[in-house]
């Protein structure tokens, strides 16, 4: 059931002629929680456990802070901040005390305390719910090539996926697909990609002879949008 739930969303970032139906989904995603933690989630006591537990990364806690609900965020934060506090007194008081031990063991246990520092400040609730549920997504995507021929099709006929979710893919589909499955759909995959970059890398070409001024061809929208879309293709985001 669920795999079947999971078609809409895919078919729908194919239909859409992203440039990556991946991107597109993450889009999707990225939009959807940030909005679901800075609504009325925010004051349901399950949720704050979690938020005070994992907290967000920079690029999601400025999305939260730019999507307008100050108070709830405030109020998110300032619980956070408690229980980041309390875990810090924890580490102090370790490091301190290891601090001027030079046994094997204490040094094991200094940068283990340092790790699990900068752990907590990778933890992202945000990334962790995409990176599940993308999971789901390019596991169903590599399904479908294989299963439906109406997919496969368009797929095909598609820019295929970016090369930053690239080795994603092959790790989910080497995961999950049969090995004659996973060499079809492998086979394919990078078919396709490497169609795109030919065009893409073309159209760059094409857009530095415009610059040229024995070249009297006109500026074509294609051709205007060809940076942006080759940033796209190898990133997955246009940066900004």
């Amino acid at each position: 059931m669920k795999y079947q739930l999971e078609t809409i969303p895919v078919w729908k970032a194919i239909e859409a002629s992203a440039p990556c139906p991946l991107c597109f989904l993450a889009d999707q995603l990225e939009s959807q929680y940030v909005r679901f933690y800075v609504g009325d989630s925010v004051m349901t006591p399950e949720i704050r456990v979690t938020v005070n537990r994992t907290g967000f990364c920079p690029r999601h806690f400025q999305l939260m802070n730019d999507a307008g609900n100050k108070l709830g965020v405030s109020l998110m934060t300032a619980t956070h901040i408690e229980s980041i506090r309390e875990r810090l007194r924890d580490d102090s008081r370790r490091l301190i005390r290891l601090a001027s031990r030079r046994s094997p063991r204490a040094a094991k246990a200094y940068r283990a305390t340092v790790a699990e520092m900068e752990a907590r400040n990778r933890s992202c609730l945000v990334c962790d719910r995409m990176d599940h549920t993308m999971r789901n997504y390019a596991y169903t995507l590599a399904r479908m090539y294989g299963d439906e021929s109406a997919f496969r099709e368009a797929f095909d006929a598609s820019s295929g996926i970016c090369i930053g979710h690239l080795p994603f893919v092959c790790e989910v589909a080497r995961d999950s697909l049969a090995p004659r499955r996973r060499e079809e759909f492998f086979a394919a995959l990078f078919e396709i990609v490497d169609r795109d970059l030919e065009e893409i890398h073309g159209d760059l070409g094409e857009f530095a002879e415009r610059f040229d001024y024995r070249n009297s061809r006109p500026m074509t929208e294609a051709l205007r949008n060809v940076v942006p879309r080759a940033i796209r293709k190898l990133t997955g985001r246009l940066l900004v």
